[in-house]
């Protein structure tokens, strides 16, 4: 397998962190690892958040920690479990196809079951994480987004000024 992970000519980005499929599968690992364990980071502070003000109301320095802990850690792992999985999988078959998202999705499962308590999760959760992780390979292979961007109205003062028109005028060319 060829990887195209030396130095591509990389197109100027007004961002200054890294993304998961700013280079192909395969390659910068350990920054794809990275951006997973952080969406699951972020996942679960937002869980515990939401599990410490209005479910569990804990009081307290060490309860509350334990809450954010109990969230947070397992979602953290299950990020870093997909990235890692899914990438070596990769790299041991040398084909890039959605059998190797699946599996990553479904090295999750173990995880899951630990989070949840339950025996169900093991084989439900692994079954469903990797066709959720097949569905996302798909819609990045088809160039498709999931979940696509709304516009943003945020500084479109002059937006009325613009020309909505469905054809230009011919007599602006010229």
């Amino acid at each position: 397998m060829s990887c195209e992970c030396k130095e591509t000519e990389k197109r100027i980005q007004t961002r200054n962190y890294y993304r998961y499929y700013d280079t192909p599968d395969g390659c910068d690992i350990f920054k794809k690892v990275l951006v997973t364990s952080r969406y699951g980071a972020m996942a679960g502070l937002l869980f515990s958040t939401y599990d410490v003000l209005m479910y569990t109301h804990a009081i307290g320095f060490g309860p509350i920690m334990r809450r954010y802990a109990y969230h947070t850690i397992p979602l953290t792992l299950m990020g870093a479990t997909f990235a890692v999985v899914t990438n070596t999988v990769l790299r041991m078959r040398k084909k890039d196809d959605l059998l190797n998202y699946f599996i990553g999705g479904a090295a999750c499962g173990p995880i899951l079951r630990a989070y949840l308590g339950t025996n169900h999760a093991l084989l439900l959760g692994s079954l469903a994480l990797g066709i959720i992780a097949m569905v996302k390979k798909e819609s990045v292979m088809g160039g498709y987004e999931l979940l696509p961007h709304p516009p943003s109205h945020m500084r479109t003062v002059g937006k009325w000024r613009g020309d909505y028109t469905y054809v230009p005028d011919p007599n602006d060319r010229w």
